[in-house]
Formats: C-alpha cells, sequence, structure tokens
C-alpha cells in the first residue's frame, strides 16, 4: 500500500469550495486503497475526525497544524483578508511537520491540494526523496480591464494583485522551491499554465491540465430529471458577495432582458457587497418582485435550489474554475457563463452559452441576449440540461482521482 501525504489547508465534509477539495482528495485517495495523511488546519478538524469515524475509513489519517492561539483564533476567517496570512504562517509550520511525519512514514507520494494557489506554492518543498504533486492549482487568471466598473473602490487591489502575482513567481521561495522539487505540476487553466512558463524553473512536459472542480461525492447519485416548462423562469446565482464573483455584472444583463421575460432570479450567499444589492436593483432598474436574495444557505440545504432552478447564471469576472457550476450541472442546470479561466473548458458549446467578453457595456448585452435565449427556446434547454448532466457525471472525483493515480502516483 502506497503512502500518500497530502498537504490540505482548507479541509472540511460540511463545506463547499476549497473545503469540499480538500476533503474529496483526502477520501477519495483512501478510498483507492492508499494509505494517507492528510495535514490540515485546526478549523475543521473535528468534523473531519468525526465524519471519518462515521465512514470507518481506517487508512486515513488527519493531523492538524496549529499555529499560536491568537492567530488560529483571529486570522484563521476565510470572509478576512488575514486568512492568507494565516496560510502563509500555516504552510511554514506544516512544512516542518511534514518533514518529520516523512521521516517516521516514508512517504511515496507528497501531494498539495489546497490551497489551490500557483503563486504561494507549497509546504512540501523540504520533503527530498519522494515525489511530488504540486496541485492543481490557479491563479493565473486576472481580470479584465473592461470589468473595471463592477469592483469599484476594489479595482486597485487587483492592480495590486497583478503587479503581486508577477512578483511572487520570482521571488516567493515557497513556490520557486516547490516548483524545483515537483515531479509534476497540475494546472487548472491555460492562464495559470502561461504564468509558470514564465518563470525559470518551468520544464516542458511537466505540467498538465485537471481540473479543481468535480462533482461533490453527495450529488454522485444525482438522477437526471428532464424539467417541466414552467411559466416562471427560474435562475440561480451562487456565490459569495464579492466584487470577483461578478453579481453586478449578472444584474446589469438583466436590464437588458425584455419584460416579457417572466423569470425570477434566485441570489444564494452573502458577502461583503450584500449591502449593496437592493441598491443595484435600483440602479439598473430591475423588477423587485422578480429577484429573491436568500442570503447563506447551508451546503446541506443548497440540493433544493439545484433541483428547483432552470439555469445557473454564472459569470465572475476573475476565478480559478467555479465548483458551482459542475454541481449545477449535476442537478441538470444549463450554464450561461462568460467563455474565459477555468469556465472555458468545464463548460462545453453543449451544455450551456459561453460569452467571449468584448466591452463592459457589450459583455452584459450577450449576458441578457443569452438569457432570452434560453428563456425563449425550451428544447435547447432541455438538450442543454441533459448534456450539462452527463458531463457533470463524467466528472466525479471518483474520475479525476482514477486519472490522476493512475498517470501521476
Amino acid at each position: 500500500m502506497k503512502k500518500v501525504v497530502l498537504s490540505a489547508y482548507a479541509c472540511s465534509p460540511y463545506k463547499g469550495s476549497e473545503y469540499c477539495v480538500g476533503w474529496s482528495w483526502a477520501v477519495g485517495l483512501a478510498k483507492k486503497g492508499l494509505e494517507v495523511w492528510c495535514v490540515t488546519n485546526v478549523e475543521d478538524i473535528e468534523d473531519c475526525l468525526k465524519e471519518k469515524k462515521a465512514l470507518e475509513i481506517q487508512n486515513l489519517h488527519f493531523v492538524s497544524v496549529e499555529l499560536y492561539a491568537f492567530a488560529d483564533k483571529n486570522w484563521l476567517n476565510n470572509s478576512k483578508k488575514v486568512i492568507y496570512l494565516h496560510y502563509f504562517l500555516w504552510k511554514r509550520k506544516a512544512s516542518k511537520i511534514i518533514k518529520e511525519l516523512h521521516e517516521k512514514h516514508q512517504f511515496d507520494i507528497a501531494h498539495h491540494v489546497s490551497y489551490g494557489s500557483f503563486q504561494q506554492g507549497s509546504s512540501l518543498y523540504r520533503l527530498g526523496d519522494c515525489k511530488i504533486i504540486f496541485g492543481p492549482v490557479g491563479g493565473g487568471q486576472m481580470s479584465l480591464p473592461i470589468f473595471k466598473p463592477y469592483f469599484g473602490s476594489s479595482w486597485g487591489i487587483e492592480i495590486i494583485r497583478k503587479y503581486m502575482s508577477k512578483f511572487l513567481v520570482h521571488f516567493n521561495s515557497s513556490l520557486t522551491r516547490t516548483l524545483k522539487k515537483a515531479d509534476v505540476v497540475l494546472m487548472v487553466n491555460q492562464e495559470t499554465q502561461t504564468l509558470y512558463e514564465s518563470t525559470k524553473y518551468y520544464k516542458e512536459g511537466k505540467s498538465f491540465y485537471v481540473s479543481d472542480s468535480a462533482l461533490p461525492v453527495q450529488f454522485e447519485q444525482n438522477q437526471f430529471k428532464e424539467k417541466d416548462t414552467n411559466e416562471e423562469f427560474r435562475i440561480l446565482w451562487v456565490g459569495r458577495l464579492i466584487p470577483r464573483r461578478g453579481l453586478e455584472l449578472s444584474l446589469k444583463a438583466l436590464s437588458y432582458v425584455s419584460a416579457d421575460v417572466n423569470y425570477k432570479l434566485v441570489i444564494v450567499g452573502d458577502g461583503e457587497q450584500g449591502p449593496k444589492v437592493s441598491e443595484w436593483i435600483k440602479k439598473y432598474k430591475l423588477d423587485r418582485s422578480k429577484i429573491e436574495h436568500l442570503g447563506w444557505v447551508p451546503y446541506s440545504q443548497m440540493h433544493e435550489e439545484y433541483e428547483r432552478a432552470d439555469v445557473m447564471l454564472f459569470c465572475p469576472l476573475r476565478d480559478t474554475a467555479g465548483l458551482q457550476a459542475t454541481e449545477a450541472m449535476g442537478f441538470g442546470l444549463p450554464i450561461i457563463t462568460m467563455n474565459i479561466s477555468g469556465m472555458r473548458t468545464i463548460v462545453t458549446d453543449e451544455c450551456g452559452i459561453k460569452i467571449d467578453p468584448t466591452t463592459t457595456d457589450g459583455t452584459a448585452k450577450d449576458i441578457g441576449n443569452a438569457i432570452e435565449f434560453m428563456y425563449n427556446n425550451p428544447e435547447f434547454r432541455k438538450k442543454a440540461a441533459r448534456k450539462a448532466y452527463d458531463r457533470a457525471m463524467e466528472n466525479t472525483w471518483a474520475n479525476k482521482i482514477e486519472r490522476v493515480t493512475t498517470e501521476f502516483y
């Protein structure tokens, strides 16, 4: 039985996004018959141990890396920027603990999966006599200038991020050491591959494309259900209300939709831009009765929203991949998105509509046209729904882990 150490800073059986990624890798690798040591932070360790016990997985071991009490209490907060400071300090300590674990257990594989950030590197660089896999990672994607109006005062942060990214790929020792040691680098999107190729540590034939998005295990048993064509066209938007998620763009797009379209936009999520939703509805002169903001919904209840919707509207301004889209496709939802970053490959032309960004107003109009097209063409919608479901069922964690372990382990 091969031994694997998994670096998964975010890992939880009860949360989505990065947490779901870490958990899915840990459990999936263990179910493949590998003995796995998952190194994570203290935030969700109790939930991980509880669920591991319930699943009766004996060959999965969780190791939590604790910082000093103040840092874990005040900086371990995914809704605040200080989380990146916590992650930086966590990696430094985790690298030492992982080295100690390796001396004791002699791992065959060391695999970094979370955070899935290329620029921030990994905690595995101290290891020297085992195979090191870095990724899937993203982060090379940058916000297009045409989206500046949707960022408001935070556009300056996007500019800083752009130059910080260039700095980190050349001077972040955690990344440079990781790239020196890594045997395989798994990329989420083309933008990150291009960023990797700009470094002096790039080696042709060492990087491969693997999405960091897959259908969560709890949705793999979903059966395809053809949705009835109802009078009300239910559009689902899911995500944190932060500038790069692009909710304002989606609302602006609705302002170009004909008044004859009987839609209902359901917004699931909260965040720093939550108070602005009402302002945007007023700004774009939208019918308030057609928009429902549910706020945060527990992950365990999201299946209800996916089942009720007719289509997902997911147009992030900057995103690595988009787990929400894969989840929605698993419930047979066609996707309206933009042809950028990870969505370029996750969504095919058969299972949704992908908009090529043009101008600030032009992109919003094109998204609005896509919404109208979906509404006015129920037969296309039904075919796209089936294709979306089929694609999601191909993109399961079991299939992804089978590919990665077969090709790279």
